[in-house]
């Protein structure tokens, strides 16, 4: 899946650039593709549900931790509204995490990390869009999917969880700063929580969703 994730991830900046060389007579496009971090809030175990470490003993603490992962994104805007005060645009998100989320304790039933992908189309509000700093808020929906190791003490563990996803967000983007080989560039900063269903854990946890908050930053494309 992490191959998959970065092959995807390379297509996407072909085909930005390559949209970008194809259409510069033209402003209503925007692609961004950005990198930082997934920040995942621990989830607290239900009641009678227990971590069991690598020795066999039952752990004392109740909530299953997870460490910062790295998150790649490639986003997609056309505006269909656009004036000096605001735009709007509708477009996708494409948010992946190819290092894998993983949990800080060391257990033998449950996993010790997984993989993420969130694709989920969204409506984005710009302000100032012409602005030399634009501010922007933006929500939506779409698909998550997480792929989970196997604990070690769980032969049959069931891999792959596919759900919905909830995102929303904001951030800012600049002007366009830099040519290159025609393509004006600007940059774009951003956090965005990505509210989903949960990946197998195998063990017990309160509630069924899940807060998956990227923050990110990088290259916005203009065509």
């Amino acid at each position: 899946m992490i191959r998959n994730i970065r092959k995807n991830f390379l297509i996407a900046f072909a085909f930005a650039a390559l949209l970008g060389t194809t259409g510069l007579a033209q402003s209503k496009n925007e692609v961004g593709l950005v990198i930082g971090a997934t920040e995942t809030p621990g989830q607290t175990l239900s009641p009678g549900a227990n971590l069991i470490s690598p020795t066999g003993a039952v752990l004392p603490n109740r909530t299953i931790n997870f460490d910062s992962s790295l998150a790649l994104g490639a986003e997609f805007d056309h505006a269909f509204f656009f004036k000096k005060r605001v735009a709007l645009s509708g477009g996708v998100d494409f948010l992946a995490s190819p290092q894998d989320v993983k949990v800080s304790q060391q257990t033998q039933n449950a996993p010790r990390e997984y993989a993420s992908v969130f694709l989920t189309p969204h409506i984005r509000v710009k302000f100032r869009p012409s602005g030399a700093f634009s501010p922007w808020l933006s929500f939506g929906g779409g698909f998550a999917r997480f792929l989970e190791s196997k604990p070690t003490a769980i032969p049959f563990f069931r891999q792959g969880t596919n759900t919905g996803a909830f995102v929303f967000g904001g951030g800012v983007d600049t002007r366009t700063v830099v040519h290159v080989l025609r393509i004006p560039i600007g940059f774009r900063f951003e956090v965005r929580d990505f509210y989903s269903g949960q990946p197998n854990y195998n063990v017990g946890v309160s509630g069924g969703l899940q807060n998956n908050v990227a923050f990110t930053g990088g290259l916005l494309i203009r065509f």
